[in-house]
């Protein structure tokens, strides 16, 4: 069974997964096949489900989006996106074994403006601070730029690998709006709230030109990156055994406490309906948010304590 969350309608989340083994499956290539494959992916899943696209980055060994889940059923949006992603990639590398790893994937809501402002500017300058190109303009895979949140339409063809061209579930063409995000509009307006993620965007490239000096490392550049085999694996450091949040809040200590809170709670309730339930009471009311136990066991939901 899956770990209890909460599943709420209108939450924007930041989600994430990686390739196992961290083999660059996901390598941008210089037919621009991968990010054919998955704009088309992340298309389709983001239709089936109602879930709002605000920002993606497609890198070599994990992929980014900042996402607002409309119906509240973004672990479906998940299981769709990252199983047809997994199963075209392995279509068009002639990959026998699994794509993505077997950890869970990363998703944590986003509370306040300044986390959602955050997120998005971290996705967009990932290319940089993983020193694969020097600015995040230059990435030459799927990738978003602050000016492309609320005004980028991407219209993108089937891929040949994997979707049927007979069967009629897969359109000829998809069309992926980028949607500016309710509480940045709201907050700042659309030109402000660009603005405001390409000056966090900037400060993000001069860390990482300042670190990468320091360590004296070199960026590698987009020529050299298309040159890179998918079977190549990434040597950085990375710290084993890292938990992965729940929600980030920016330094909002009010929103971060309630949410702390609230969670708690969702907890207790959800333990002491699981309880019960696995006793042999039908009956037992799991807490307002609930998504395994109702979706799939049909459990009664409530509102919380």
């Amino acid at each position: 069974m899956t770990r209890a969350r909460i599943v709420d309608p209108g939450t924007t989340l930041a989600i994430s997964r990686r390739t196992t083994r961290r083999h660059f499956l996901l390598h941008p290539d210089e037919a621009r096949q991968m990010e054919q494959v998955y704009w088309y992916c992340l298309a389709y899943a983001a239709k089936l489900h109602g879930v709002l696209v605000h920002a993606a980055c497609l890198m070599s060994t994990h992929c980014h989006e900042v996402i607002t889940d409309v119906r509240g059923e973004y672990p479906k949006f998940l299981q769709t996106f990252h199983r047809h992603l997994a199963l075209c990639t392995k279509a068009y590398r002639g990959w026998p074994e699994e794509v993505f790893n077997k950890e869970s994937s990363g998703a944590h809501a986003l509370l306040t403006p300044e986390a959602i402002l955050e997120s998005i500017a971290y996705l967009v300058a990932n290319p940089v601070e993983a020193g694969a190109v020097r600015y995040a303009k230059d990435w030459p895979g799927a990738h978003t730029l602050p000016p492309h949140v609320g005004t980028r339409v991407i219209r993108v063809k089937r891929p040949k690998y994997y979707f049927d061209p007979e069967n009629a579930e897969w359109p000829e063409e998809l069309e992926l709006r980028l949607e500016m995000p309710v509480a940045l509009e709201v907050d700042y307006g659309p030109e402000l709230a660009r603005e405001r993620i390409a000056e966090r965007v900037r400060e993000r490239e001069h860390q990482a030109w300042n670190k990468a000096k320091r360590n004296g490392l070199s960026f590698v550049g987009p020529r050299r990156l298309l040159k890179l085999v998918h079977t190549k694996r990434a040597r950085s450091y990375e710290l084993f055994g890292s938990l992965n949040p729940e929600f980030a809040a920016a330094g909002n200590r009010a929103a971060a406490t309630e949410a702390v809170k609230r969670l708690r709670a969702f907890k207790a309730q959800y333990a002491q309906a699981l309880r019960a339930w696995t006793s042999g009471d039908r009956s037992a009311c799991f807490p307002q948010g609930t998504w395994w136990m109702r979706v799939c066991h049909g459990a009664r939901c409530g509102p919380g304590p």
